[in-house]
């Protein structure tokens, strides 16, 4: 992809980091014809490391709300760690909405329910949460990002809608700046202290030049937290260096986060 479109790209990565768009190594996608949106899941809660359960997020420890200055005073100090990460807040991301929504209009995605999934515009999906993220340095190859959400019942739709497009989009091709890059997602298994744990491995072919980058989503209350890193060597080595990061922001969020309030 071109250089100059780097900037976009990372502020798509960001908003499909966080279950709002679906991303893709090195790209993303592109909205398709708004579908039928599908039956809403319960974000998956028991007990600590665990990955399926019937009840919606309402254990008494879970994170509350933080506002977008809180969000961003998380973030940089998690980027303290890795000299070079470039920390983009709540504003910046917004700032970049108009130029990366009209970037996305030439974007073709087959099948098109495997681009932007009905969830409104990307202005719509920043209203709903506080963002913020963290893009590391292109040797280290990944990103974490953060939502807040205001109220759960709007994350717990997302993830319902990004948990659809896990199941139906196994494999979808993108077309963007001349360039066909075609996707393949896989599930991969995880656990961490956070209620909520599912990981993923997308892998992207585009000519001659293939890429894999594991994505590992975490849920505890009313935050929402991604974080990616690209395969070197193994996808599992990859997704541990995403439960690393994960875990030491969620030990940041957990000690600047009031408690949710529990559900009745």
């Amino acid at each position: 992809m071109p250089r100059t479109n780097e900037t976009i790209r990372k502020t798509l990565a960001v908003l499909g980091a966080a279950g709002l768009l679906l991303a893709l190594a090195g790209c993303t996608d592109a909205p398709g014809p708004s579908a039928p949106s599908p039956t809403a899941v319960e974000v998956p809660v028991t007990a600590p490391g665990s990955q399926e359960s019937p009840q919606a997020p309402s254990a008494p420890a879970a994170l509350g709300y933080l506002d977008a200055a809180a969000l961003k005073g998380a973030v940089q100090q998690w980027a303290k760690a890795t000299p070079g990460t470039v920390v983009n807040d709540h504003e910046s991301l917004r700032r970049q909405l108009p130029q990366a929504e009209k970037w996305l209009e030439g974007i073709t995605v087959v099948p098109a329910k495997c681009g932007l999934y009905g969830l409104g515009s990307l202005k719509d999906q920043l209203d709903q949460a506080a963002m913020a993220a963290a893009i590391l340095p292109q040797q280290a190859g990944g990103d974490l990002t953060v939502a807040s959400y205001r109220d759960r019942a709007a994350l717990v739709a997302d993830v319902a809608a990004q948990q659809h497009l896990d199941e139906s989009c196994g494999t979808y091709t993108l077309t963007a700046d001349g360039q066909r890059i075609v996707s393949r997602l896989s599930r991969l298994d995880a656990t961490s202290s956070a209620p909520y744990t599912s990981a993923t491995m997308l892998e992207s072919v585009n000519g001659s030049a293939r890429s894999k980058q594991v994505s590992v989503r975490v849920i505890d209350g009313n935050i929402m937290l991604t974080a990616t890193r690209a395969v070197k060597d193994t996808a599992e080595a990859a997704a541990a260096q995403a439960l690393k990061d994960a875990e030491a922001m969620l030990g940041i969020l957990r000690a600047a986060s009031p408690a949710a309030t529990p559900a009745p």
